[in-house]
């Protein structure tokens, strides 16, 4: 199937459109894909100073506990003074501790459990329960959430001489020292929540600061220290659109100089375009003057790749004129085939025969349209004349340049396959099976179901002239024809006898 030169250059087009298209997609989510690791990294900054500023502030209000635990005379009041005396130690240390609401002093029985207390919340109880059950360090801890009391506990174990828990140093401290922390670090618009795990439920919300942003916006989680606590944060910045800014000429730029490639492809198309039909009339304009006889000298081309090929053609065509003029004035050429005669067939096959000893040997194919006289019969003689034209027209579109082709007489013609031997012949006239129309137009709308019988032999070193060559191919054909019409036989010289198979039929 042929193909469209429009096809071809819309279907480069639209491919470099495609390409393009997806280079460009391919941009806009690289460039989406650095805004958002940039505002990703910009959010965990900001968490991560203010996880840090957090985790400090705990970090020193325990180590000042633990100060206090471990100062001189803090067991003796544990264990041995009385109420009044516990008072004044945790009035002092209250004193002492920045953002502490209130400081207990919670001794330990001799089963190891603290007394409990009606001056407790049971949230700050239950806290001191599993600080001594598990006997490790506390993490901080929020109680009464949302209440007018709401504070978070830390608890230090004061330790007897035997490095044993003998009680707890409990200090509940207000909110707004972890407010403060996070107001320092919280940019415009921003918004962070601090968060306690719940046992059997999902996290608590126990400490926000600003708007929360919308459920479309990311957030950023960053632990902090060895406490249980998760602060949560959004910028509430919102990204910049892809197309602002300079980004607008950037974009601009890239879709002009897409628009300038498809306008130059275009006109490289219609350039294109215009130069191969300006080529192909000058082909046709050749054609037309070789079938009437006169090649001219120069025939303008606009492609330099068409020119070359042009020149080729226009010199054969030119040879092949004056070759035709030659043998019109030799008689040489047959009047209505156009091709050699019987005497150019002949002239042709002294001169292959006599250069067989150097260039090695030519076969030589006869051809008789079955049916012929039929033809002549039914629908007279013109219909005959157009029979024998179209039919060497198509013999001369299928042989080889370099073969002769000849009408020896009536419907015999004859092919001589110039220096070819006999099986590369056999494969030359499968191919002329093959490749020969079926029908061929005669007048008056009256179409002619193609047949043809064939001989062919080669010539052979024992022959002593270029007749006994076309004798054998003669014998051929007899016997293609005895054998039913409408194919090919082969007289091969080295066996003496025409072969029994046929080559090939129709």
């Amino acid at each position: 199937m042929a193909k469209s030169l429009t096809r071809v250059h819309f279907q480069v087009i639209l491919i470099l459109l495609l390409c393009f298209a997806a280079a460009g997609y391919a941009g806009y989510l690289a460039m989406r894909d650095m805004q958002l690791s940039s505002y990703q990294e910009r959010a965990s900054l900001t968490a991560r100073t203010a996880s840090n500023r957090i985790t400090k502030l705990l970090t020193q209000q325990r180590q000042s506990l633990e100060k206090f635990a471990g100062q001189p005379g803090m067991l003796s009041v544990l264990q041995r003074g009385n109420p009044a005396e516990r008072q004044r130690k945790e009035d002092e240390i209250k004193s002492m501790l920045p953002g502490a609401v209130a400081v207990r002093l919670l001794p330990r029985n001799s089963a190891g459990k603290t007394p409990s207390t009606e001056t407790l919340d049971p949230a700050c109880v239950d806290f001191i329960r599993r600080v001594s059950m598990a006997n490790t360090p506390a993490a901080p801890e929020f109680h009464s959430i949302g209440t007018p009391s709401e504070h978070y506990d830390m608890a230090v174990a004061i330790r007897d001489e035997n490095q044993k828990p003998a009680g707890y140093l409990l200090a509940s401290f207000a909110r707004a020292p972890l407010q403060s922390a996070i107001e320092l670090t919280l940019p415009p618009g921003g918004y962070m929540e601090l968060q306690q795990p719940v046992a059997g439920n999902p996290s608590q919300t126990v400490l926000a600061v600003g708007e929360a942003a919308s459920a479309n916006t990311a957030a950023v989680t960053s632990a902090l220290g060895d406490s249980r606590w998760t602060l949560t944060f959004q910028s509430g910045e919102v990204p910049s659109a892809i197309l602002s800014g300079n980004r607008i000429l950037y974009f601009a730029f890239i879709a002009l100089i897409l628009l300038v490639i498809v306008v130059v492809l275009f006109r490289l198309y219609r350039q294109t375009s215009g130069a191969v039909r300006h080529d192909i009339r000058s082909l046709i304009r050749m054609f037309r003057d070789l079938r009437e006889g006169s090649v001219r000298v120069d025939y303008p081309m606009a492609l330099h790749e068409f020119a070359e090929i042009f020149d080729y053609l226009r010199d054969r065509g030119q040879k092949l004129v004056a070759e035709k003029e030659k043998m019109k004035g030799m008689g040489l050429m047959d009047h209505l085939s156009q091709l050699g005669n019987r005497r150019h067939f002949e002239v042709r096959l002294k001169e292959l025969f006599e250069s067989s000893k150097a260039n090695g040997p030519s076969s030589v194919l006869m051809i008789d349209m079955d049916y012929f006289k039929k033809v002549n019969d039914v629908h007279g003689h013109d219909a005959g004349d157009a029979l024998i034209v179209g039919f060497a027209n198509a013999l001369r579109k299928v042989v080889r340049q370099n073969d002769v082709l000849a009408r020896l007489g009536g419907d015999e013609f004859c092919i001589i396959y110039t220096y070819a031997s006999l099986e590369n012949a056999k494969r030359f006239v499968e191919r002329l099976r093959r490749q020969l129309p079926r029908e061929i137009p005669l007048t008056k709308g009256v179409v002619h179901q193609l047949r043809w019988t064939g001989g062919l032999s080669t010539m052979y070193d024992k022959d002593t002239k270029p007749d006994d060559v076309l004798w054998r191919a003669d014998q051929a054909l007899l016997q293609a024809k005895e054998a039913g019409r409408n194919i090919t036989k082969v007289y091969d010289p080295t066996t003496g006898a025409p072969e029994k198979k046929r080559v090939i039929v129709s």
